[in-house]
């Protein structure tokens, strides 16, 4: 089974869009974060399912979640480390993941 990190900066990604969603409704924060999940588990079995992001950064890959959210990641052998989880209507780009 892959072991599956985040790096702080996905950490905090993910607690910012938890209080700015519970801010109004608690229960669908914790829902997108269980969905939120779920995909990162289904991409530490599979991490080629995402798409190659390397104007973004060397071995980056990006994959959509049911939320409004985009979990980007970088597969590193056996394992998965979640860079960064970005809302897609950002304008991303290489400053995200300097």
């Amino acid at each position: 089974m892959p072991r599956i990190r985040f790096t702080s900066s996905a950490e905090a990604d993910l607690l910012e869009l938890w209080l700015n969603i519970a801010e109004e409704n608690p229960v669908a924060a914790d829902e997108s974060l269980d969905s939120i999940q779920a995909t990162v588990s289904l991409l530490g079995t599979q991490p080629e399912m995402g798409r190659a992001r390397p104007e973004l950064a060397d071995g980056l890959r990006s994959f959509p979640t049911r939320t409004p959210y985009i979990i980007f990641y970088v597969p590193d052998g056996d394992d998965l480390l979640v860079v960064r989880v970005l809302h897609h209507a950002r304008d991303i780009d290489v400053e995200y993941f300097s």
